[in-house]
């Protein structure tokens, strides 16, 4: 946010090969990668949902906010 970063580890890797950077998820048609996928959609679905929580509060949004708010802190 705001050229600021707040880093979250999720705990699950890709191969670096099947890495899509413009995408930002995996490539391939093996259900571990759709799964993986779907988690990472999971994921950004959760980071928007704390966006919307924190907009709702009328809430300052910086990174480190969000983050917390997306961790349930």
């Amino acid at each position: 946010m705001n050229g600021n970063r707040a880093e979250v580890t999720t705990g699950r890797s890709c191969e670096p090969s099947q890495w899509n950077t413009i995408s930002g998820r995996s490539n391939g048609k093996k259900e571990e990668v759709k799964s993986f996928n779907v988690y990472l959609d999971d994921l950004q679905n959760k980071v928007f949902e704390a966006h919307r929580q924190l907009t709702e509060k009328d809430d300052p949004i910086t990174a480190e906010r969000l983050r917390d708010q997306f961790q349930g802190r």
